[in-house]
């Protein structure tokens, strides 16, 4: 027995496919056969592949073995049917361009609404993330600097408190000063960040610092300073 799975994709939640929507409808093929912006959704009836219901895979039951999640045969993983992966952007299909990742994308679309889109992505450590990558994949700090990305496209009006657990995890030195200069930038406008961390970097740049302890557990909860 073959059944599917659901999931939320980096593109989706950020919302950045409807850039690509837009962009890939517009394209010569597109026109041509009369292809609208909402078909160009991989969950969209005319667009996705009818095998694997646009995920990309199929999950296979075994009898006595865990269930085995296979590439889809008939879209190779590309989530859309012929009809869609046809209509071609500067040579790359909508579901090439969902297997990139944010740094590849940035270059292979150079400028314009989506790029400033991705460009915030690898402003807060998330570069290395694959556009159609399942949000269930993602470490507990990338899942956090996406909710971070997302809130900042989302260009809320008004001051905003974030929240951040060890933000810094799995981030390379370089990257947890660019995340700095989004924290800055967050609370130049008005926002107040609030993150617990140990990374003496990251902890070098807030402007006030909580310290608890001396010990863990039943030894802390002190505020020492």
């Amino acid at each position: 027995m073959i059944s599917f799975f659901h999931d939320s994709r980096i593109i989706s939640y950020t919302g950045i496919i409807e850039q690509l929507k837009t962009l890939f409808s517009k394209t010569a093929s597109a026109r041509e056969a009369g292809l609208k912006k909402a078909d160009f959704s991989y969950q969209s009836k005319n667009g996705k592949c009818a095998t694997c219901g646009g995920h990309g895979k199929v999950k296979t039951s075994m009898d006595f073995m865990s269930d085995v999640w296979l590439t889809c045969d008939t879209c190779k993983g590309m989530r859309y049917n012929d009809t869609f992966l046809a209509c071609k952007l500067k040579e790359r299909s909508i579901g090439e361009v969902l297997q990139m990742t944010v740094l590849e994308a940035i270059n292979f679309f150079e400028s314009g609404a989506i790029v400033e889109s991705l460009e915030v992505l690898r402003q807060v450590g998330v570069g290395h993330l694959r556009l159609g990558q399942a949000g269930n994949t993602l470490s507990g700090g990338e899942s956090q600097r996406l909710k971070l990305a997302t809130s900042i496209l989302q260009k809320r009006k008004g001051r905003t408190l974030y929240l951040f657990d060890e933000p810094s995890t799995g981030l390379h030195y370089f990257d947890i000063l660019q995340l700095i200069k989004v924290f800055q930038s967050l609370v130049d406008r008005g926002d107040t960040v609030l993150f617990i961390e140990h990374n003496t970097t990251l902890i070098g740049a807030a402007d006030q610092l909580v310290t608890l302890g001396p010990g863990s557990g039943e030894g802390g909860g002190t505020v020492m300073g």
